[in-house]
């Protein structure tokens, strides 16, 4: 699907979308409409082949593809190439998914035009969009696009970071919380669950670093603006690093909290484990005294001390259950139990 999101006259300059429906064009063998210097953001989602040679044919870029945005090399994901800054990052999503994902997404910048090249969705590109067609001036210049878009995707990224948090705490209210109704192996699916979701999420925000260290060492010439938008372009790339190196910061504390309460639910596991072992040790040694003197007395022989004695059978009964008693108090004594 190729969107173009072009400068409106007669709206201030307000952005407004061109759908793909409306972008045919019988006169044109293309098949498409014109791009014009007015279309200042566009967005390649999941194109096929003819939308990318359409769009290479009109802004005269080699787009990367599908396989080279996979690509995990530093020269592979942040490269200059004919006077446009090609960058790639990791982002994380969730895609209807009940657990994180996460895709490339290639960000082209252009002194014309910012595209955009990405086979995944984030919410982060619908919320961009609609914002860039409210409010006028979020998307003016395509340096400006590139600084407001990766703003929402830092932004949506420490939203899924928030909710991380907030999961791994009410998991550790589960783990510290009394025995009944506790089910650690479910806790410790979930704790895997949390950690490949921050992981994902820490991936992202160390390719988003990597993109603001790039996009910063570019030059004049290839940001397409004055000195005056030269510098506010540098100052928001320098308020998003500081937002992304906090973030780190944040999800290395997360990280280390799963890794505590994981161990910490291994800990409880082998608690529960050894109460069960020690009441099953204790029952055993209580009863071993009783069974050897019903042993002694289920023997078989003619001749036995007390077989015909009327007060045998109360006092060998006596005799088992105070055999029994007699090692539990001993071990309650003791603090054993």
């Amino acid at each position: 699907m190729l969107n173009i999101y072009s400068r409106d006259t007669s709206r201030d300059g307000a952005l407004t979308v061109v759908p793909p429906a409306a972008q045919d064009n019988a006169g044109d063998e293309t098949g498409w409409c014109e791009i014009t210097p007015d279309g200042v953001w566009i967005d390649l989602f999941e194109p096929d082949r003819e939308e990318e040679r359409y769009v290479e044919g009109v802004v005269g870029l080699n787009l990367p593809t599908r396989e080279d945005m996979q690509e995990i090399e530093f020269s592979s994901r942040l490269y200059l190439e004919d006077g446009a800054a090609f960058m790639t990052a990791q982002v994380a999503f969730y895609g209807g998914h009940e657990h994180l994902q996460s895709g490339p997404v290639t960000f082209v910048l252009h002194r014309q035009h910012l595209i955009t090249i990405r086979y995944i969705d984030p919410k982060s590109f619908s919320i961009f969009a609609d914002r860039t067609i409210r409010q006028s001036g979020t998307c003016d210049q395509p340096h400006e696009a590139l600084g407001n878009l990766l703003e929402v995707l830092i932004d949506r990224t420490a939203d899924l970071l928030e909710k991380a948090s907030a999961t791994v705490d009410e998991i550790s209210g589960r783990i510290f919380a009394p025995k009944r109704g506790r089910n650690l192996e479910k806790v410790l699916r979930e704790l895997g669950r949390c950690q490949s979701d921050t992981a994902r999420i820490r991936d992202s925000l160390v390719s988003f670093g990597r993109l603001l260290l790039f996009a910063r060492a570019l030059d004049h010439e290839v940001v397409g603006t004055d000195d005056a938008g030269f510098n506010a372009f540098h100052d928001k790339l320098r308020t998003l690093e500081k937002d992304v190196a906090s973030l780190n910061d944040h999800s290395a504390f997360v990280s280390g909290n799963i890794a505590y309460l994981h161990e910490a639910a291994l800990g409880m596991i082998n608690l529960e484990q050894n109460t069960t072992i020690k009441i099953v040790s204790v029952a055993s040694v209580a009863f071993l005294p009783p069974t050897l003197i019903a042993s002694l007395y289920g023997m078989n022989f003619e001749f036995m001390p007390e077989l015909h004695v009327p007060w045998a059978y109360p006092l060998v009964v006596a005799a088992m259950v105070l055999s029994a008693v007699v090692p539990l108090v001993w071990f309650r004594i003791k603090g054993w139990l």
